[in-house]
């Protein structure tokens, strides 16, 4: 049994207003019962976390075993940052049978074509 997700871009030079294309794909024993891949971001650190997914794609569910593409565009803001308290992080997720089998692929999505790190206040 197995998940597979990847990009045809770098997944860590990406830009807002991107266009992401990729490939995904599954082999198990039987059907999935759902599949979902979705384009994300959520926060880590210091308080609640905050989760938006931005694009959702519903799957076929009818076979065991697919291949195909799929295609978002990633939207102007937020940006990917990594903060002393706080980080925001992207992604792309192919989540099978409700959570139970889940494949993520990290992104970093700036202007600068790298994550900002934000500095230490004093």
């Amino acid at each position: 049994m197995s998940l597979s997700l990847q990009l045809h871009q770098d997944p860590n030079t990406l830009v807002p207003g991107q266009v992401l294309e990729g490939a995904l794909g599954w082999r198990l024993d039987d059907p999935p019962k759902s599949a979902v891949l979705r384009l994300f971001w959520y926060t880590e650190g210091k308080g609640s976390m905050d989760v938006e997914v931005v694009e959702e794609l519903v799957l076929p569910t009818h076979l065991p075993e697919i291949q195909g593409t799929f295609r978002f565009s990633l939207p102007a803001a937020p940006y990917s940052f990594q903060g002393q308290l706080i980080s925001l992080r992207w992604a792309i997720e192919l989540i099978l049978n409700n959570g139970k089998r889940v494949e993520r692929l990290p992104l970093i999505v700036s202007p600068w074509v790298e994550q900002v790190t934000l500095k230490k206040v004093e």
